[in-house]
C-alpha cells in the first residue's frame, strides 16, 4: 500500500503541473509584434501569439512554433499536444558526454530557439570608462524592471563577486539574498563586511522525488540537469511571496569582468586547448599592445563561442527556473544597457584583469571587501540521467501526449521505443 501511494502522489504532482500549464495556455496573448522585452521584463503569459518578433534574442531563451512564442518548450508541445521527435537531437542527447545543446534545436522538430550572436565593436578601450559605464548600466536596468514589477521582492542567487556586486546596487523593491554552501558563510561575510541591510538566507539543493517530474518535463532534455540545481527550494522560497519575486542571477559576470573571457579562445581539445591555458596563466607578462593585438583577433571568435554555449545552458536555465518558479527570473549582466556596454567593449584591452572590485566601489561608494575565495557547489548527482529523451518522452505518452516519429531507424523500432 504504501508502494501505491507513492506511485500516486508522484503521479498527482506530475498531472497537476501538466494541468496548470494547459489551464495556462488557453490564454494566449495575441499581440501584432512581438519583442523580447514584452515577454522578458515581467512575467504574464506563458504563451504568446504574434504576426512578427521584432529583434533577435541573444541570451534569453524563446521558442517559437509557427506564430506562437514561449520560454517553455513544454507549453508549445502541449499547445500543439504532439511531439515530433527531433532524431538528431534524441542522439546527441543520449550521448554520455552530453552537457547542453550547441544550436537552436529542441527535441522537437517543429520548435526551435530563436537567438543570434549581437554586432559588437572595439570602441571602449579605457578601463575607468568600462566600468563607470557597466555599473550605470546595471543601475539603468534595474530601474526599468524594478519600475515595471513594482513592490516585487528581488531575489539575489549569490555566489562570486559578480553576484555579490548586485547586494550594492540601489535597489528600491526589498531585497534578500540566497546562497548554498560553500559560498552561504562567505556571502554572510560579505554583507557583514560592508555594512549591508539584507538578510541571507541559506539555499539548499533538497531532494524532492515528487518534484523530478516537473523537472524533467519543464527542462525538456535542454541540459543535463545535475548542473541544474535548487530547483525545490526555489519553488518554496518563490511560494513564500506568494510568486511577487524576482530571481536574479549573476550569469557570466566573469566572462565580462575579468580575463575568463580567454577561456573561450580555443576550443577545449588537446592540444590547443593547453597552449590556451598557458596563455592565460602568463598572459599578464606581455605588453599592452599585445593584448590588443590578441584581443582584436580573438574577441569575434570568443563572442560566438559564448554565444553557442552560455545562452544554451546558462540561458536556458533561466527560462527553466522561471517556468519551475512560475517567477521571473533575470541575469543583471542581460540587460539591454549593459548588453549595449559589452557590445562596445574592447575585451583586450579592458579586460586584463578582475574588474569587480572596481565597479563595485563605483557602486558603493568606497572600498568594497570580498571574501578571498570563491568555492563552486557540487553537482546535483541525485539529478544525473533526468535529462535522458527517455524520462521525458514517458511523462509526455502518460499526459496523452502523441509522440510522432518521422523516421525509423533503418527499420528498427522507433527512437522512443528504443529507449523506453
Amino acid at each position: 500500500m504504501k508502494s501505491s501511494n507513492k506511485y500516486w502522489n508522484k503521479t498527482i504532482v506530475k498531472i497537476c503541473h501538466i494541468d496548470q500549464i494547459k489551464e495556462k495556455i488557453k490564454h494566449v496573448e495575441k499581440v501584432n509584434v512581438l519583442n523580447e522585452d514584452m515577454m522578458w521584463q515581467q512575467h504574464g503569459p506563458v504563451v504568446w501569439q504574434a504576426n512578427d518578433f521584432n529583434g533577435i534574442p541573444s541570451f534569453y531563451n524563446i521558442y517559437k512554433y509557427k506564430n506562437y512564442y514561449s520560454y517553455s518548450v513544454l507549453a508549445l508541445v502541449l499547445l500543439k499536444n504532439n511531439l515530433k521527435v527531433n532524431d538528431k537531437a534524441v542522439e546527441a542527447i543520449d550521448d554520455d558526454d552530453f552537457v547542453h545543446h550547441f544550436n537552436n534545436e529542441t527535441v522537437d522538430l517543429e520548435i526551435r530557439k530563436i537567438n543570434g550572436l549581437h554586432d559588437f565593436n572595439y570602441s571602449i578601450t579605457d578601463v575607468d570608462e568600462y566600468c563607470r559605464k557597466m555599473a550605470n548600466a546595471l543601475i539603468e536596468d534595474i530601474e526599468i524592471i524594478e519600475k515595471k514589477n513594482k513592490n516585487y521582492t528581488n531575489i539575489i542567487m549569490c555566489g562570486g563577486k559578480d553576484s555579490m556586486n548586485l547586494l550594492l546596487l540601489p535597489w528600491k523593491n526589498p531585497v534578500v539574498a540566497i546562497s548554498a554552501d560553500p559560498n552561504y558563510e562567505l556571502v554572510c561575510e560579505f554583507v557583514k563586511n560592508n555594512n549591508l541591510d539584507i538578510a541571507v538566507r541559506k539555499l539548499e539543493d533538497t531532494f524532492n522525488e515528487n518534484s523530478q517530474d516537473t523537472e524533467i518535463l519543464e527542462s525538456f532534455c535542454r541540459a543535463d540537469l545535475t548542473h541544474w540545481r535548487w530547483g525545490v527550494d526555489l519553488q518554496n522560497i518563490v511560494n513564500e511571496y506568494s510568486k511577487k519575486t524576482i530571481l536574479w542571477k549573476g550569469q557570466m559576470g566573469d566572462l565580462y569582468l575579468t580575463d575568463s573571457w580567454k577561456h573561450y579562445i580555443t576550443p577545449y581539445v588537446e592540444p590547443i586547448r593547453t597552449i590556451r591555458r598557458i596563455y592565460k596563466k602568463f598572459s599578464y607578462l606581455l605588453p599592452y599592445w599585445v593584448h590588443r593585438r590578441v584581443g582584436h583577433k580573438f574577441q569575434p571568435v570568443v563572442l560566438r563561442r559564448i554565444w553557442g554555449i552560455c545562452n544554451n545552458l546558462q540561458g536556458a536555465h533561466m527560462s527553466f527556473l522561471r517556468a519551475l518558479t512560475d517567477s521571473l527570473v533575470l541575469s543583471a549582466y542581460h540587460g539591454k544597457n549593459v548588453r549595449s556596454v559589452i557590445a562596445n567593449a574592447d575585451f583586450g584591452a579592458v579586460l586584463q584583469k578582475d574588474v569587480r572590485p572596481k565597479i563595485g566601489k563605483i557602486l558603493l561608494g568606497r572600498d568594497v571587501v570580498y571574501p578571498k575565495t570563491n568555492p563552486s557547489p557540487k553537482i546535483s548527482s541525485f539529478r544525473e540521467g533526468l535529462h535522458k529523451p527517455k524520462r521525458l518522452f514517458k511523462l509526455l505518452l502518460e499526459a496523452d501526449v502523441k509522440i510522432i516519429h518521422p523516421n525509423e531507424l533503418n527499420g528498427r523500432k522507433k527512437v522512443s521505443e528504443c529507449r523506453m
